[in-house]
């Protein structure tokens, strides 16, 4: 029941982002077309009105009516609300992207899309813990073969490129990340921890690119040479918040970013081939250039024991 709650009121806000100003009975018409309407039933004066309230009670997005001659136009007052959340935000992007898939279901061979399996049956599990500031009791295996058994004090969740992580306190002064597709099984304790009022999850990831933080690397500013269509495809998705264009011309473009350059940032550095170079600081773009050295001894390697 809550959850299906849940999707009337994310419905609702849909609508209302979208269609700007609506009145009752356009809302109640998009009501009788949605999937999530799957019995077919009205949506009342009542329920509309109630569902208003609990929107404002549960998301903080206010839905006014400006009221005219004989007729009430409805839309949502501070639209700001969605913006500023990241949760509320994704949830609304990920129901209406759900909402139009769904609509389309008919065509869904010619659809495709990314699994993510990622250990999403832990996930519940761990909000709870969240939300109640419990511990949780985790068995974890590795790709290494390390193995972790312990209570943990989870600190937030992180999806990053299909994964699922929990950050843990696992000692005072260690904080450690757990991917949740190599845990083995997890359960929440009765044990109750302090959540540090000092922490701020998105803080602590500001200045890294991935999961990987927390390593005491120090922040660079880091300058990269950018040819072909990567130019075009970093500014329409910036790798990082703090990516600024600082030059340009018919050749390459020039990207700076001032972050820690973590396994993850030099991963995704390499990602995209030679299309990118670093420029600097020197220590990236030579630790860059004897993984690229190291790559092509791999191959050579190779080529010279089928010979």
């Amino acid at each position: 029941m809550v959850e299906l709650l849940l999707k009337r009121y994310l419905w609702l806000i849909d609508t209302l982002k979208r269609g700007g100003e609506m009145t009752y009975d356009e809302i109640a018409k998009q009501w009788d077309k949605s999937s999530i309407n799957d019995c077919g039933s009205a949506l009342s004066k009542r329920t509309f009105y109630n569902h208003c309230q609990a929107v404002a009670r549960h998301f903080g997005i206010d839905i006014e009516c400006r009221r005219g001659r004989g007729l009430n136009l409805y839309s949502i007052a501070n639209p700001e609300a969605i913006e500023e959340n990241s949760l509320t935000k994704w949830a609304l992007d990920s129901f209406s992207l759900g909402e139009l898939l769904i609509g389309n279901a008919s065509i869904a061979d010619k659809i495709l899309l990314e699994d993510v399996p990622s250990g999403r049956e832990w996930l519940e599990t761990i909000l709870e813990a969240l939300q109640n500031n419990r511990q949780i009791e985790l068995e974890y295996e590795n790709f290494f073969g390390l193995k972790f058994t312990g209570s943990v004090n989870p600190l937030c969740v992180k999806l990053f490129k299909r994964r699922w992580y929990v950050l843990c306190q696992v000692r005072e002064d260690r904080k450690r990340i757990f991917s949740l597709d190599r845990v083995k099984s997890l359960s929440v304790t009765d044990s109750t921890f302090l959540y540090p009022k000092d922490f701020m999850p998105a803080d602590y990831f500001r200045d890294v690119f991935g999961i990987v933080a927390g390593t005491g690397g120090k922040i660079e500013n880091i300058v990269i040479r950018t040819y072909a269509e990567l130019p075009g495809y970093l500014r329409s998705l910036p790798m990082h918040h703090s990516q600024r264009e600082i030059g340009s011309n018919k050749d390459y473009t020039d990207f700076s970013l001032r972050l820690r350059p973590s396994f993850d940032f030099i991963q995704e550095l390499l990602l995209h081939r030679d299309q990118l170079e670093v420029l600097s600081p020197q220590t990236l773009r030579d630790e860059i250039a004897v993984i690229i050295s190291n790559m092509k001894k791999h191959y050579e390697d190779s080529d010279t024991a089928k010979q």
